[in-house]
């Protein structure tokens, strides 16, 4: 598939020195691998290189011993994550740690720090030099870079708010990968200062990087209130995705820190001070991290060492090593492949059966600029991490659980070592997803919710025939040219090579549709491939039995046992194969 550039690509100011909200500057740039990936670094030390090139480094004791250990712990990191990426409400009751869904997601972490702590560095704080910042968007005074400061409190909450665990805290709690390169700075808002509505949606789209979250640190007297002003306050939209009016207000309250994920719409400002005997003291920031998965909801997972035996789920047909040549030979050449029958009949009528005893979660998925569909009830990666507690043949033994049981296949070592054999591809990760697309349902291609690049593989888990009028098909595109679209088959699986630049959709299904488009959906992904195989394509072998496609056709079909050939598509017939071959024996 051809390569797509600068795809949605936004205009952007060359670097501003100083880190004010409203400027969409370039970020600095960060060290990169092979596919523009952020080189991650050592969790328990962290090394910062400074202007003057001094290194910050700090140890997982020091920060633990500063840091509340309630956000650390595992149990709530697993659920306040949960809530954060379904954008639900949460309130744990041990930290008083709260998220509010609406407008868009926005977390609290009350008792951020030890309070002695945090009072030295309020101290410290007052000593500093804050510049005048005043415009048409905001009036209020800032610190340099906090980089560069010396003072000894200051610097040991810079370098934990830099540190590895910090951010690896951070990245947990919101399901966001997040990099090495925070900005932080220091804020002072006395009577009368401000900060207008703007969204702080700041991105470098020539390295893929931007900033992903917004945090601020409230260093108020303790007993500063709602009438004393300088709230963080969050928009609504409206249908035109344009700000709209106020639905959450915020007020600062001392050793807390509040935090938001950014998006185009993330619309938000700080009231105005009212108070003219307090000062609205903090420090603020943004996490930056790559953008090709920002606010995607590919979360990528090693496979996982469950055993399966491919002769209890797949076609037999799909296990000849001849037609596993072919494949692949297909793949070199067209970068995609659709599979018709490939999981056994018995397996694939009982997982229907499954899906529909199990049952979809009844909100949709978002962000609706983004995305809206249906996840399965209890489908969530997060559900399926700990595999020493799952016993996966319960799940095969289960009518409720088998569909999950085929969903955990695709996830395993067993399948992906299948997927090399007929691809190539050598699978480090994968992204998985069990979804459901009703009517008025849809994927668009968005600069901020690209996937990494890699083997997509979708199994149809549908029962009728689709039609194609009711839209719903997935489209790949490149410079704006469509490059191929697939339509749900029952029990069809498709695999496509998505290589750098490659971008693709689910158009949106209409209201003539007679049932719902449900799949499963993986992104396989290899951290060692290059944007690109670069090895030529074999030529395909004969094999007995199996009539050969036109080398441009469109799509590709493997059709399994006991399907007839498709009369207006071209196909394989691969029944002769599958009985000649001994391998197949006493299946």
């Amino acid at each position: 598939m051809s390569t797509l550039k600068n795809h949605l690509s936004q205009e952007l100011e060359e670097n501003d020195t100083t880190p004010i909200p409203h400027k969409k500057q370039k970020l600095d740039t960060i060290p990169l691998d092979n596919n523009n990936n952020p080189i991650e670094k050592s969790i328990e030390t962290l090394e910062i290189p400074d202007e003057n090139e001094q290194n910050y480094t700090i140890s997982e004791e020091i920060v633990l011993d500063i840091l509340n250990t309630n956000y650390v712990n595992p149990d709530f990191i697993r659920r306040f994550c949960f809530a954060f990426k379904k954008n639900q409400t949460f309130t744990h009751e041990t930290s008083q740690a709260v998220i509010y869904n609406s407008p868009f997601p926005a977390a609290l972490l009350p008792n951020i720090f030890d309070n002695e702590f945090l009072s030295n560095v309020k101290d410290e704080i007052k000593e500093l030099d804050f510049d005048h910042k005043s415009n048409d968007l905001y009036d209020f005074y800032q610190s340099l870079d906090l980089k560069t400061c010396e003072k000894p409190h200051l610097s040991k909450l810079r370098d934990t708010i830099y540190s590895g665990v910090f951010i690896r805290t951070m990245s947990d709690l919101v399901g966001i990968d997040l990099d090495y390169t925070p900005d932080l700075s220091a804020h002072k808002y006395g009577k009368g200062n401000y900060l207008l509505c703007h969204d702080d949606d700041i991105k470098d789209d020539d390295f893929m990087h931007g900033r992903r979250i917004a945090f601020i640190i409230y260093l108020v007297d303790e007993d500063w209130s709602k009438e004393d002003g300088g709230a963080l306050e969050l928009f609504n939209i409206d249908s035109q995705g344009h700000p709209n009016e106020i639905t959450l207000s915020v007020t600062p309250k001392w050793n807390t820190m509040a935090f938001f994920a950014l998006s185009p719409t993330s619309f938000h400002q700080v009231s105005e001070v009212i108070s003219s005997t307090k000062i609205r003291y903090s420090i603020s920031g943004w996490f930056h991290g790559p953008l090709n998965t920002r606010l995607s909801r590919a979360d990528f997972l090693s496979p996982t060492q469950e055993d399966f035996d491919l002769r209890d789920i797949i076609s037999p047909v799909y296990l000849n090593e001849k037609n596993k040549q072919r494949i692949l030979n297909r793949l070199q050449k067209d970068s995609y492949v659709l599979i018709t029958g490939f999981l056994r009949d018995d397996v694939f009528e009982k997982m229907i059966k499954s899906i529909k005893e199990t049952g979809w979660e009844e909100l949709p998925t978002g962000p609706p600029f983004i995305r809206k569909y249906h996840l399965l009830k209890n489908s969530e990666v997060c559900d399926f991490e700990d595999f020493e507690n799952i016993n996966i043949k319960e799940y095969k033994d289960s009518s409720t659980s088998f569909c999950k049981y085929v969903y955990e296949f695709f996830r395993s070592k067993t399948f992906a070592n299948y997927l090399n054999e007929i691809s190539n591809w050598q699978v480090t990760g994968i992204a998985s997803e069990f979804r459901q697309f009703q009517s008025s349902n849809y994927t668009v291609i968005h600069d901020q919710a690209q996937d990494r690049i890699g083997v997509d593989v979708t199994l149809f888990c549908i029962e009728g025939q689709w039609d194609e009028k009711w839209e719903g098909g997935t489209h790949y595109v490149a410079e704006e040219h469509e490059l191929l679209a697939i339509y749900p088959q029952k029990n069809m699986l498709s695999i496509v090579i998505r290589t750098s630049g490659t971008l693709k959709f689910v158009k949106c299904i209409n209201s003539h549709v007679a049932f719902p488009r449900t799949e499963m959906s993986f992104i396989f992904w290899d951290e060692e491939e290059g944007e690109e195989k670069t090895e030529e394509a074999e030529e395909i072998e004969d094999v007995k039995g199996v009539e050969d496609a036109e080398a441009d056709q469109i799509v590709t079909y493997f059709v399994g046992e006991d399907h007839e050939k498709d009369n207006s598509v071209e196909g394989y017939n691969t029944k002769e194969n599958y009985e000649e071959d001994p391998a197949n024996e006493g299946i």
